[in-house]
């Protein structure tokens, strides 16, 4: 018997070394990818160890309660010889991670279980600190329980106060809704734990696949590894088509998800029972299950997403009480989120409004957005529209090649963009075809989601003063990645969405990190908290270059209508109410990276109505409609028989441009271009 053991556990021990020789062929095989291709490759050495071991620990236990302080430090011994185990090929101190990951949450684990035994009240005279300062390990399991328990009142506490705005009513079933909530709450924390140990495989996965991710971040926020599903993913948000059940689905504060609409012709829509407000309980594939509750919204996003798990059966449950199952099979559709669309505005004149969710393209070479804007724009014409209105707020890039293309049908021909490589060699990335799809005044709408291809367009127009832009300054990528395989093979499980290029303004400047700087800025609500570009520790720098492209602006002269705009936004009771909100929402932030919440009803109670309140002006300050005409263009009223679905998604469309007060103002820009007649067609 113990020879038969000792010949298992020998066997056991050396797949999981061959397991982490293979993680390190991959690591040595992406680094080498790296250094030979990467816009800008840096040395493999102490610095980059430092971040990746940081990186690791970050990713794996962010709120330092599943490492211990000794387990911390033993497992410092890698901080600074990673560099050296890559290059020596020789990735077995990620076992120690694996060790003491898993002993962390087991350890985790049983802890929450102790804690589900005893029998403690929700309203203690305990307080919960929140601190923007990194908080350290703890030295003995005691001060983990002590947290966890802190945790688990805080997350009871605050689901109690989400459930009515009535804290009277709620402080008369307190004791009845503290079992519930508290019950629940010891449900979520152990299924997540459960979740991350269900088996060996997946554990090792998961430590393979953040050790790959924050070595290939190293070098820039955007060159990363890839998994086969996580290159689907990608792929499907910047694609006009993409495999999908039919559904589109919404969360609430609890991660819970519903669904939301159920789209014609789907999967979801031959079934009858599916409905709109159905909440998802679980999802399977074959024998690989994920609860809403116990998974993470990547893991859930993950399976819906991509075209790997072709046939889901998908576990719902009514408003009833009632618990169903539906087996789905993916269509290859329409993608409904990269699909631009338009509606004439009017005040004193017809405008058209475009839509552009992302730059998105297909395999086929149809369906591509430079080619959907371009019908959009001729149906616009026939409403004999005086301006357009390009809406990029959101838009978080795409394919560069569609923003020529887009850029192309608004200028004369010539240069766009500078794209430069890891050789410094420039390229003109350029429009070669003469003439113009749109002769009349164009404000471009951009805040700071809009990245990447977005921005390269709106440049290009800015640059050549074909635009007025109107908005926030944007994300600030500049940069360009390629998705490559790891070995020339048809059976491929892992890639690189590597950095290859730079990208720089015609002008020789760059808005990477920066953004781009709109003509005019307008107030927008949680603009200050929007995460961008710059924030990231290992952003590539901006600078500026010498180029020979030579380009002619046109004469267009916006300044007065920039400077009306100003004055309007300055003084407008609308855009200073945003400003204060604003400032609501700074304060909250600020005081809460440094705030004590006791942990009582009161005290919970209280923290939740404070964010509450600023969410109360945030739903009343968007419900305001504002004075301009919508409707369809003539085109899709003549030939387009609308069902009941398309129907209510134009609705929602409708009115989020009818609210929407940076639409209103652009308008406002064109009427006064128009009637200053200094609106100019030619170079």
């Amino acid at each position: 018997m113990k020879i038969t053991l000792s010949i298992f556990l020998f066997f056991l021990n050396f797949i999981f070394s061959q397991s982490r020789t293979e993680n390190c062929v991959t690591i040595f095989r992406i680094n080498a990818l790296i250094q030979d291709y990467h816009y800008q490759p840096k040395q493999v050495n102490d610095s980059l160890s430092l971040y990746v071991f940081n990186a690791i620990i970050e990713k794996l236990d962010r709120e330092r309660n599943i490492f211990l302080q000794s387990e911390y430090e033993r497992l410092s011994k890698h901080k600074y010889k990673i560099d050296n185990y890559i290059l020596n090929q020789n990735c077995s101190f990620l076992g120690d991670f694996e060790t003491y990951y898993k002993k962390g949450l087991e350890r985790k684990l049983k802890v929450i279980q102790l804690l589900e035994n005893e029998n403690f009240s929700l309203n203690t005279n305990d307080t919960l600190y929140f601190t923007k300062s990194e908080n350290s390990f703890y030295k003995d399991e005691k001060g983990i329980k002590h947290i966890l328990k802190k945790l688990i009142v805080y997350e009871s506490l605050r689901n109690i106060a989400l459930i009515s705005k009535n804290s009277d009513s709620l402080k008369d079933h307190f004791n009845e809704l503290s079992a519930i909530e508290k019950a629940k709450t010891f449900d979520t924390f152990k299924c997540k734990i459960q979740n991350l140990l269900r088996d060996k495989t997946s554990f090792q996965e998961e430590i393979k696949s953040i050790f790959f991710r924050s070595f290939c971040n190293y070098f820039d926020p955007h060159t990363d590894y890839f998994s086969y599903d996580d290159k689907s993913n990608f792929l499907s948000s910047v694609n006009a088509t993409n495999s999908s059940l039919g559904i589109l689905f919404d969360a609430n504060e609890n991660d819970e998800v519903f669904v939301s609409e159920i789209i014609p012709g789907s999967a979801a829509s031959e079934n009858e029972k599916i409905e709109s407000g159905d909440q998802v309980i679980k999802i399977r594939y074959k024998d690989e299950e994920h609860t809403v509750s116990c998974s993470s919204i990547e893991q859930i996003s993950n399976f819906i997403a991509s075209d790997y798990y072709n046939q889901l059966e998908v576990t719902f449950r009514k408003k009833n009480g009632e618990i169903y199952s539906a087996l789905l099979e993916k269509k290859v559709m329409k993608s409904l989120e990269n699909t631009t669309y338009s509606y004439v505005l009017n005040t004193e004149n017809n405008y058209g409004y475009i839509k552009i969710p992302s730059f998105y393209s297909s395999d086929y070479g149809s369906n591509n957005l430079s080619n959907d804007v371009a019908k959009e724009v001729i149906k616009l014409k026939q409403d004999n529209i005086k301006g357009l209105i390009l809406d990029l707020q959101f838009n978080g890039g795409g394919n560069v090649d569609e923003a020529i293309k887009l850029a192309g049908m608004f200028i004369d021909s010539g240069p766009i963009a500078i794209a430069v490589d890891n050789q410094k060699n420039q390229t003109v990335l350029k429009d070669y075809n003469r003439g113009v799809l749109f002769n009349e005044p164009i404000i471009i709408l951009v805040n700071g989601f809009s990245a990447s291809a977005s921005e390269l367009f709106a440049n290009a127009l800015q640059d050549y003063k074909r635009a007025i832009i109107l908005g926030n300054s944007s994300y600030g990528k500049a940069t360009m990645q390629s998705i490559v395989p790891l070995q020339d093979s048809n059976i491929n499980k892992d890639f690189v969405n590597l950095t290859i290029q730079k990208f720089y303004r015609i002008t020789g400047k760059s808005h990477q990190a920066k953004g781009i700087i709109p003509d005019i800025e307008i107030p927008n609500l949680f603009e200050q908290i929007v995460p961008k570009e710059k924030e990231f520790k290992t952003v590539l720098q901006n600078d500026e270059i010498e180029t020979k492209a030579r380009y002619r602006p046109y004469n267009n002269d916006f300044s007065f209508a920039i400077l009306s705009s100003k004055n309007r936004i300055k003084n407008n009771t609308y855009f200073n109410e945003i400003i204060a909100i604003n400032k609501d929402i700074e304060n909250y932030i600020n005081t809460k990276k440094e705030k004590i919440v006791l942990l009582n009803f009161n005290g919970v109670v209280n923290d939740v109505n404070e964010t509450n309140s600023i969410f109360n002006k945030v739903s009343l300050l968007s419900k305001e409609k504002f004075s301009f005409s919508i409707h369809k263009n003539k085109y899709d009223l003549d030939n387009f028989v609308v069902d009941s679905y398309f129907d209510k998604i134009s609705k929602k469309q409708e009115e989020e441009i009818q609210s929407s007060a940076i639409i209103a103002e652009a308008i406002t820009i064109l009427d006064t271009i128009i009637k200053e007649k200094k609106w100019q067609q030619k170079k």
